[in-house]
């Protein structure tokens, strides 16, 4: 195979700046820091465990597996292999045109990072060279175009891919852009909407701060899909929860546009000015520091504790309130019925001079449909000669946490959730059945839980 070559730029608040080269075998990736990139101590790195200061000009050379085959925080700059995810489908399509199709596998990815692999989520861009790199960011003053709740974006998601690749489908893939995340069980797309209290569908591509005199703010944009109804009534009343209890939410909007119902949440890995902030999941930074971590549910809850206080070692985090800050996040998916915090639905935000965990997003209760009626998607230690309380308490030791704080944050959070099971019931958007099995297995568990774990 052809060794492949590719530079990594860094998009800051100032000006773009190139981090460095790739170079891709298909058995191995090899990434090096450019020297001019050294002399700026003030960005963030590729990955938080490749700090500049530390590995300097030595190449970090990464071992390719058939399910990671370049670089897990690259990786997530590539739409996932997901049946839902609108880039996948419309770039592999664009693939498929060519004259000499990449081969499934490692040939695939690589030229999905070319085509997606900037502008995405976080301060990371990946180009074929740096004059790709350079025309790309000589665009990004270009005037943002506004797209209408009723416009030809709207009917491709609701119709799917569209293989004449007409003016205006290639002028809708640009608004589509890069993928947002690697999974996820709806559509994800990167778009700005009008910064307003209400929404009525109105968008533009991501970037834009100001259309027609109207001010813009950059979302995460999620179209529910129709196996999954109710999916994003369910996500909206858990971000309003985790909001009510203190957590770190960032704002969201629901409407119904066209048929489709849709929640965009608003990014928080941009500044007010439109910066980009590093940002990278848990499960990119396990995976590059543990080769068998492999998939977002390669760990057990406990080990991620210990992993927040070993990164703090060469990370500047505070290990004490981020372990506190995921702890929390995991009682509240335990009583919530969201079995679906896994590695990619936690991140870290920020660098180099201070990292903390990203605020809540992904808190969707998944236990309300059959298929993913699952307790805990990172499973942990229970003891079955204990009341469940116990355990889940002592899974606050890997937090730093003594096992009666634990204890205390489990039973306050209880008590300022009791009335969680009738909000739901409550929720119109949401079908009967999905409301009343989520309802039911929330009741059940947070019965469980409500003995004392000290």
């Amino acid at each position: 195979m052809t060794d492949r070559y590719a530079v990594v730029w860094a998009r800051t608040g100032a000006a773009p700046r190139k981090m460095g080269q790739l170079v891709a075998t298909g058995r191995e990736m090899r990434f090096s820091y450019s020297p001019e990139f050294l002399e700026q101590a003030d960005t963030a790195g590729l990955s938080l465990l490749l700090p500049p200061s530390l590995w300097q000009t030595r190449p970090f050379v990464y071992a390719s597996t058939e399910i990671l085959p370049l670089l897990p925080r690259l990786m997530a700059l590539i739409p996932g292999r997901n049946a839902n995810n609108i880039q996948r489908r419309l770039y592999t399509s664009l693939l498929a045109k060519r004259s000499n199709v990449p081969a499934p596998g490692f040939e695939t990815e690589w030229e999905l990072l070319m085509l997606t692999g900037h502008n995405g989520i976080g301060h990371i861009d990946v180009f074929p060279d740096d004059r790709a790199a350079l025309d790309a960011y000589a665009g990004t003053g270009e005037p943002k175009k506004r797209v209408g709740s009723r416009s030809e974006f709207w009917r491709l998601l609701k119709e799917g891919t569209s293989q004449d690749f007409s003016a205006e489908t290639l002028d809708i893939m640009r608004l589509i852009g890069p993928t947002p995340s690697v999974g996820g069980q709806i559509p994800k797309l990167l778009v700005s909407i009008p910064d307003k209290k209400s929404w009525d569908g109105t968008l533009a591509e991501p970037g834009a701060r100001q259309v027609d005199g109207v001010a813009y703010t950059d979302v995460v944009m999620k179209v529910e899909d129709p196996q999954y109804r109710g999916l994003e009534a369910l996500e909206a009343l858990c971000l309003d929860l985790h909001r009510e209890l203190g957590f770190e939410v960032p704002r969201h909007w629901r409407a119904t546009i066209d048929g489709l119902s849709v929640l965009a949440v608003e990014r928080f890995d941009r500044t007010s000015t439109g910066a980009s902030l590093a940002m990278e999941s848990f499960f990119s930074v396990y995976a590059t520091g543990q080769q068998q971590v492999r998939t977002m549910t390669d760990a057990e809850v406990e080990g991620v504790g210990l992993m927040l206080l070993k990164l703090a070692e060469i990370v500047p985090i505070n290990a004490s309130a981020a372990r506190l800050e995921v702890y929390r996040r995991f009682v509240m998916a335990l009583l919530t019925g969201n079995g679906d915090l896994h590695l990619e639905n936690l991140a870290f935000l920020g660098g180099p001079e201070k990292v903390r965990v990203a605020p809540v997003f992904d808190p969707t209760p998944m236990r309300a449909w059959d298929r993913h009626d699952l307790v805990s998607a990172l499973p942990f230690y229970i003891d079955e000669k204990q009341h469940l309380g116990y355990s889940v308490a002592r899974v606050g030791e890997s937090f730093g946490l003594t096992r009666a704080v634990a204890a205390d944050i489990l039973h306050e959070l209880l008590k300022a959730t009791k009335d969680y099971p009738e909000r739901v019931l409550a929720l119109k958007d949401v079908p009967d059945v999905n409301r009343k099995n989520l309802a039911n297995r929330v009741k059940t568990f947070r019965a469980k839980l409500a003995g004392k774990g000290g």
